[in-house]
């Protein structure tokens, strides 16, 4: 999320007053012998998980070098046949994206 202007802290002081945070202290206060309220984070199930994707994605080569030596071998063999309707669709589609970004 990107914050571009200063309005959002002056937003949160209006709802915030001096006033009723010494309330919110004073409750407080009177909570501590009945046991404090404690602020916790807890991270989903799933984070794990997503981390062990991530270190699985980073110890993938960067490139296949198996599919690469097949074109290679096809190209040198004169067999490597590629049409041109898919190459024209990539070149388009990377000229929208780059209009895009």
């Amino acid at each position: 999320m990107k914050i571009s202007s200063d309005n959002n802290i002056h937003v949160l002081d209006t709802q915030n007053r001096p006033e009723q945070l010494k309330n919110s202290k004073q409750a407080g206060e009177g909570q501590k012998g009945r046991g404090a309220v404690v602020d916790k984070v807890e991270f989903s199930a799933r984070k794990a998980e997503v981390e062990r994707l991530h270190e699985q994605t980073n110890a993938l080569p960067a490139t296949r070098q198996e599919k690469i030596a097949a074109i290679k071998q096809s190209i040198e063999d004169g067999t490597y046949n590629v049409k041109g309707e898919l190459i024209a669709r990539s070149m388009l589609k990377s000229q929208l994206l780059d209009e895009i970004s």
